[in-house]
């Protein structure tokens, strides 16, 4: 089967249409995929697939930038004869809806986020019904959906009348845990400094502002933050203005493919997303699983996706991810106990040989195969 999907994202970091594209190609599909270049720099280890890429200038407005990707996407699908096409996010349904309509083709829409509940539209309530009335128009002419976790595939079901979501988490493919000092090595922080580590995206409201105030009292160790977003200039104000230079660091957004080395020279990994809307409060984070790979006990949302996890793995500790005093006295209190560390490590090693691409992606293999 010839699948076409279609992603306004970074191919460089989305690590979930990778991962997609790996398995389906492994399956015995062929792949073409139409998304933005964010960058001219070579798109490395996607030479498998088939790739349609858009020039865009991140520093122009969405509102100017969506349009111009949805007519540039739908020009190119005219050329692409598939066998079904596959929107990632709503920001793409449109124009793999019409291709799809076009070629009487089925159409999977994969949310990766509880895309009109996320923390950005909260506050917007123009912008945020012109989403909701978007995918409340398309939605009807998608044959299979897919979401991130359990909570926000109900959501879709019971508001869009669905009989069926499919849950794909952000699972990354299984890695055993090395020994690395790589972010000490590029921050040239001391040897015996314990690391505390941020991987993520820097998001409107996602709880990074009380992760920083919070290392004000993490001891002697260093707060690392590693990714990008457009929050990213506002999170480095708050360092310079509260003198934190010394305890938060930044490494900018680094390939999915060498982020497994900078997990794993972390000692502790912070998962504590804000309820900012109900896409953070339902999701499960790819950062989560990331750091079960690496072996780090993990400070998680007490949010229900969230603690499933960790009851079931005994991987870490959940809290309230908007309590600043909460979140430093946990740090401390697993950085002061090295036998609670160890065993959050060996839980979370063994959780990443069940959590693991791997065997989540049967589940994305099976519904095509029903295609």
């Amino acid at each position: 089967m010839h699948i076409c999907m279609v992603a306004f994202s970074d191919l460089r970091f989305d690590y979930r249409i990778f991962r997609e594209a790996t398995s389906l190609r492994q399956a015995g599909h062929r792949i073409s995929i139409v998304s933005t270049a964010f960058s001219s720099d070579p798109l490395v280890g996607w030479d498998e697939f088939e790739i349609y890429l858009i020039p865009i200038d991140r520093n122009r407005s969405l509102r100017l930038l969506y349009p111009l990707f949805w007519k540039e996407a739908g020009r190119l699908l005219l050329g692409i004869e598939a066998d079904a096409y596959h929107a990632h996010d709503l920001d793409a349904l449109g124009p793999s809806a019409r291709a799809a309509k076009r070629r009487d083709r089925p159409l999977v829409y994969d949310s990766h986020e509880f895309w009109i509940e996320q923390s950005s539209l909260v506050n917007r309530p123009i912008m945020r019904s012109f989403w909701s009335q978007l995918e409340k128009r398309l939605i009807g002419r998608v044959n299979h959906a897919i979401t991130v976790s359990q909570s926000i595939a109900h959501s879709l079901e019971e508001r869009y009348g669905l009989e069926h979501v499919s849950v794909l988490r952000n699972l990354p493919l299984y890695r055993p845990r090395i020994e690395s000092d790589l972010i000490r090595q590029v921050l040239h922080i001391e040897n015996e400094r314990p690391i505390v580590l941020y991987q993520g995206g820097f998001l409107t409201e996602n709880g990074l502002q009380e992760q920083i105030y919070a290392a004000k009292d993490f001891g002697d160790a260093a707060f690392v933050l590693i990714g990008s977003g457009p929050c990213e200039d506002d999170l480095k104000n708050i360092v310079r203005q509260n003198h934190l230079e010394g305890r938060v660091y930044f490494i900018a957004r680094v390939p999915f493919h060498e982020l497994h080395s900078y997990s794993c020279s972390a000692d502790i990994g912070l998962c504590l997303i804000k309820g900012t809307g109900k896409s953070f409060y339902f999701s499960l984070p790819n950062k989560l699983f990331e750091y079960m790979m690496a072996g780090l006990p993990t400070l998680t949302s007490n949010f229900p996706e969230m603690q499933r996890v960790i009851d079931e793995t005994g991987a870490g500790v959940t809290i309230d991810p908007s309590d600043i005093s909460t979140i430093s006295q946990s740090v401390c209190a697993i950085l002061a106990d090295p036998k609670q560390r160890l065993q959050h490590r060996e839980a979370a090693q063994q959780a990443a040989r069940r959590f693991n691409w791997e065997q989540e992606a049967k589940t994305l293999v099976q519904l095509y195969d029903e295609i």
